[in-house]
């Protein structure tokens, strides 16, 4: 009778088991042609940069307020958490993701719930954020929830730090100290 329990037991496992692969292979698949989709057809269309195009499009031409743009308060002393679509409004187009298209400087950190020198460095962004009020904007990337941007720019570690400028966009990795981020802020300035 144990021996019966056992294969029952050994069988309903493995169905579950066989059900889990089933699902993350087909939704792995589906995932994997939305990408193809996005990079060979979607990099050409407007609907792809969400974005009106008017000939000389920057990537920066949505009103504030519009579609989760931050509005107001310019460099307001805070870290303001953006999406990957506000990224491309805000901060560089999909086109040409390496030239900064903001209106002044910004900080941009990316950052992750699970990563421990996110959460040492964030004490100094804040800090940062309020020294520099009216002067550099501080913007927040969620990496687990951003992928594209951490694909798009071959981030591979985190925190991963943007200093953006003119049409620069300058990349530090990993934690370092307040007295080293101003630094480079205020060469920036």
């Amino acid at each position: 009778m144990k021996t019966i329990i056992k294969v029952a037991l050994g069988i309903v496992l493995g169905f579950f088991i066989l059900i889990g692969v089933a699902t993350c292979v087909f939704s792995f698949d589906s995932d994997e042609e939305e990408t193809e989709y996005s990079q060979e057809e979607g990099t050409d269309s407007e609907d792809y940069y969400d974005v009106e195009e008017d000939g000389d499009n920057d990537g920066n031409n949505i009103a504030p307020g519009e579609a989760g743009v931050p509005d107001s308060n310019w460099g307001d002393g805070t870290c303001r958490s953006i999406n990957a679509k506000q990224f491309y409004q805000l901060v560089a187009s999909k086109r040409n993701y390496d030239t900064y298209i903001g209106d002044g400087p910004c900080v941009i950190d990316f950052w992750a719930d699970w990563c421990g020198y996110c959460k040492q460095i964030d004490p100094y962004m804040k800090a940062l954020a309020k020294k520099y009020k009216g002067k550099v904007q501080f913007y927040k990337v969620n990496a687990d929830e951003n992928e594209e941007l951490l694909q798009l720019y071959g981030i591979d570690g985190l925190p991963t730090i943007f200093f953006c400028h003119d049409e620069d966009i300058q990349v530090t990795s990993g934690a370092q100290s307040q007295a080293e981020f101003d630094q480079i802020i205020q060469e920036m300035l």
